[in-house]
């Protein structure tokens, strides 16, 4: 079955309520999702589109950067919408042959505490960060950025009034967490199309723009798929900091990968001592990078451990192969994690984790580091 690069039931709970509602077992579950991201990549594909060409902008990317670019509404232009002043400027500074997700929203601090103790530590500011009131500061975050993008895209936003600066949101931060908790995603921009979601009643086969901002003046062709769609396999979800052992977004991810489900929290994280070595030996540039290059295999597969209650799973991917004559039927479930080593000197290193879900075992098993 093709792999689900992402699941959304963060911010998107049509799935965790049905499976509520209907009393879905875990075998039934994971059927309704598999046939709901077929249906997805069928609507997909009649408009022209790979899923899989979309992998760089529904997935983290540890050679890309994130970055959220502030502006303070009461400085964009009078006579606009201030967020749609704010696209507008930012998608005419965004490369015409990539692909990136843009989320879009205003701060949420009612109190006015942390918003400004948080981005004054790490925002490159461009003018100041004196907005009004928070719900004042609109945010447009992007990712699969390079360096040389991030940099040209917040020297041309200079030039607009209402333009602060930006917040870098590569690495895990409480500044990332804060800036990005409450984003609902826009768009995801594909080269020199736009993918968008409309109404759930709305037909498939229709290409229509529900936003106000008009991407077909920036020359960009106009694809849309119904919001149960988008929401689910087509929004970015930014990894947060503050989140608990289980919830929604983790029990559907585990459930669209395989029929049989428990627990991560009850599973063990394995390394085989032959994997041990190799990622000690041929990866090794990779780990002291990381500044782990003496780590314990024991160290290695707890920092993994800690890694997969932070609830964000991707590229999931449920292999199915039948027997032939030279073997037996194979089933197995795999995911994709995120790792942050912090190092002395410069930025953290990240590393991709490819692993196995072997839940009648209670076991996750290391397949690969990149």
């Amino acid at each position: 079955m093709p792999k689900i690069h992402t699941l959304n039931s963060r911010g998107n709970f049509m799935l965790p309520s049905m499976r509520s509602h209907f009393s879905w077992s875990d075998d039934r579950t994971f059927r309704e999702v598999q046939q709901f991201h077929d249906d997805c990549l069928g609507i997909l594909k009649a408009k022209g589109v790979n899923y899989d060409d979309l992998r760089t902008a529904l997935t983290p990317q540890t050679n890309k950067h994130e970055a959220a670019f502030l502006f303070d509404e009461k400085r964009c232009d009078p006579k606009r919408i201030p967020g749609v002043d704010a696209a507008d400027a930012l998608f005419k500074l965004l490369p015409p042959k990539t692909t990136h997700s843009i989320l879009g929203g205003e701060l949420i601090d009612d109190q006015d505490r942390f918003a400004r103790v948080l981005l004054d530590e790490v925002a490159v500011i461009a003018r100041d960060l004196n907005f009004e009131h928070p719900c004042f500061c609109y945010v447009l975050y992007v990712n699969n950025l390079s360096d040389k993008a991030r940099a040209e895209i917040h020297e041309g936003l200079k030039d607009h009034p209402g333009y602060l600066g930006y917040v870098p949101c590569t690495y895990a931060s409480l500044a990332k967490t804060f800036v990005s908790m409450h984003l609902v995603n826009l768009a995801i921009k594909h080269k020199n199309m736009v993918i968008l979601g409309h109404e759930d009643d709305r037909p498939n086969n229709d290409n229509v723009n529900l936003h106000l901002h008009d991407y077909a003046a920036l020359g960009l062709k106009i694809r849309s798929v119904q919001d149960m769609y988008f929401g689910a396999f087509l929004s970015y979800k930014p990894e947060h900091m503050l989140l608990g052992e289980s919830d929604d977004d983790l029990e559907i991810a585990l459930r669209a990968m395989s029929k049989e489900v428990v627990s991560l929290s009850d599973c063990n994280v394995l390394i085989e001592e032959s994997k041990f070595q190799y990622l000690t030996s041929e990866k090794l540039g990779k780990l002291e990078l990381a500044g782990v290059a003496g780590i314990t295999k024991n160290e290695l597969e707890e920092a993994i451990r800690s890694k997969l209650r932070s609830n964000y799973l991707y590229s999931l991917d449920w292999r199915d192969f039948p027997a032939t004559e030279e073997s037996a039927s194979y089933h197995g479930s795999f995911f994709n994690i995120l790792l942050e080593f912090s190092r002395r000197v410069g930025d953290p290193e990240r590393v991709t984790v490819g692993l196995e879900y072997i839940p009648a075992i209670r076991l996750v098993r290391v397949i690969t580091m990149t």
